[in-house]
């Protein structure tokens, strides 16, 4: 059986048995394999199969199809591990031992094998100190690029150099842990696509598998080449393959070398001259991914920080000063930026709008919608002048936009002149008010709560407004709080907010004594959830 596995692109991952006659990929619905690339043709490429092997086909694409890096005129051969580039997707094709391709399962007799993690000894006389001095270079080479795909074919080039008996000879990697090899170099002067010649699956296991270096000659008579127009060359071949190696002692990759003439073979001392080149190219490789992932690293740092210093724009830099009112709040994301959202805006008559909301999720995806929430939420708040009614607006203008993102959202509005407060609950934690004259802490009308913005833009909001009395104090919060685990598991608690608010006579008092409780509830665990508070009192007479 032949399988192809796409390797990039948004199909990357997905792979796909190909048909015993045609199978053809594109963007077209009908294609048996169908690639979600906009560069990619209707019908872009076919693979063929011819007799026992397959070739790949390209059928008059816009942006054409390569193999092995080398764009294709007409069909061509395909060999087992051959990189098909179907304009920006690339694939791999593989082939099992009894289809025509390349790697096989045929018999290869391993002359001497060599433990890569242990020490190689070099021999030291006239003759290889040419070679070691071509090996010096390829360490100079190494050290003038991290683009793997550049110094790759360079140090290919100068192993050729190195070892003249090679006739061919590819540089493998795996671009993932657990994942076939892919050819990254190929010097294959007999193939016209500069495929990657011929490997023995029993080299190929000892190489990956043991971390071992193997000098081997291979059965060139095998029944499964007779098929292949390099049969002749397969005789009495004497081969050269040497592991890739990582800071963590396993194989990622191969240096395979081979060589056709007989009368040139490879010997011990070659194989000892390709381990320390192996061992250097192993070396280097693992620097290029560490430096990659580190890039990668600095770049998400880099996005964070724009998208923290773009999310304190929208927060409130201080709470509002209303004369006979104690303002207090607390924002801390889980992430560098997160989706809890709180802001204060200025009404007419001397009122003063309070909303605390909480998008599913948190990060920099929960954080945008925050930024739209904020900017949404200043504007239906000045142009409705029902708390109810703006709720609805900016629910309708949310559910436009938010797709499967849902808020939950509350607001409050108070009026410090008339000493009372409005509040509209969108599916969110109702507020808790706690009572100067009783010291009772209790939710400020449950009864009113609706589902959240951005599910249903037909829902319509209630509102219910109270008195504030001298020393009353009301909380509004989210889920960062109520849900924060202990380290046995066990969740913070409406129950364990209503006894921390007890006793706290001030707004500045409420997020105090609350963040020191949740504090020793968590006993200084990593938050898992954004955690915002806002608090605000009536100064008592």
């Amino acid at each position: 059986m032949a399988t192809i596995k796409i390797i990039s692109g948004a199909n990357a991952g997905e792979t796909y048995s190909l048909s015993d006659r045609e199978t053809m990929l594109g963007r077209h619905p009908d294609c048996q394999v169908v690639l979600k690339d906009s560069t990619v043709s209707r019908r872009h490429a076919r693979f063929v199969k011819q007799g026992d092997h397959y070739v790949i086909d390209d059928v008059g694409s816009q942006h054409g199809t390569r193999l092995n890096g080398e764009i294709i005129r007409s069909p061509e051969r395909l060999c087992d591990n051959d990189e098909v580039q179907i304009s920006q997707v690339r694939v791999i094709f593989s082939v099992d031992s009894n289809e025509g391709g390349g790697k096989t399962d045929r018999p290869s007799t391993i002359i001497t094998s060599v433990d890569v993690l242990g020490a190689v000894g070099i021999t030291d006389d006239s003759q290889t100190a040419p070679k070691w001095r071509a090996l010096l270079d390829i360490t100079r080479s190494l050290g003038v690029s991290l683009d793997l795909k550049t110094i790759l074919p360079n140090v290919l080039e100068n192993i050729f150099q190195i070892l003249p008996e090679a006739s061919r000879g590819c540089i493998m990697v795996s671009e993932r842990p657990g994942e076939d090899p892919i050819p990254y170099a190929v010097k294959n002067p007999g193939s016209k696509a500069n495929a990657p010649p011929p490997i023995s699956r029993t080299i190929t296991n000892t190489v990956l598998s043991q971390c071992k270096a193997v000098l081997s000659t291979d059965a060139g008579d095998d029944e499964r080449f007779q098929a292949s127009d390099s049969v002749l060359d397969l005789k009495m071949r004497s081969v050269l393959c040497a592991p890739l190696v990582g800071a963590a002692n396993e194989a990622f990759g191969m240096i395979h070398l081979d060589a056709q003439d007989p009368a040139h073979q490879f010997n011990s001392e070659d194989l000892d001259i390709l381990v320390n080149i192996a061992n250097l190219v192993g070396q280097a490789v693992d620097h290029a991914r560490l430096h990659e992932t580190q890039l990668q690293f600095d770049r998400r740092e880099r996005d964070m920080e724009t998208a923290r210093a773009v999310q304190q724009h929208f927060l409130p830099e201080d709470h509002p000063n209303i004369e006979g009112y104690q303002i207090s709040d607390y924002y801390n994301p889980a992430d560098a930026v997160g989706g809890d959202y709180f802001g204060y805006t200025d009404l007419p008559d001397g009122q003063l709008a309070i909303a605390v909301g909480d998008v599913a999720g948190h990060g920099v995806p929960a954080a945008l919608l925050m930024a739209r929430l904020c900017s949404e939420t200043r504007y239906c708040l000045v142009t409705d002048i029902i708390p109810s009614d703006a709720v609805q607006s900016l629910n309708q203008q949310l559910t436009k936009q938010t797709f499967s993102f849902f808020i939950t959202f509350a607001l409050c509005v108070l009026d410090p002149l008339r000493h009372e407060l409005t509040v509209v609950n969108a599916g969110h934690m109702p507020p808790l008010i706690r009572r100067a004259k009783t010291g009772k802490v209790e939710e400020i009308a449950p009864e009113i709560s609706s589902p959240p913005l951005g599910i249903d833009a037909g829902i319509s909001y209630q509102q219910a407004t109270i008195a504030l009395e001298p020393g009353d104090v009301v909380v509004m919060y989210t889920d960062g709080i109520s849900e924060c685990p202990s380290p046995s598991g066990q969740q913070y608690g409406i129950e364990r907010i209503r006894r921390s608010l007890a006793t706290a006579k001030t707004a500045r008092e409420a997020t105090g004594k609350l963040l020191q409780d949740v504090n020793e509830f968590t006993m200084g665990m990593p938050q898992e959830d954004d955690t915002c508070l806002v608090a605000f009192s009536r100064n008592a007479e």
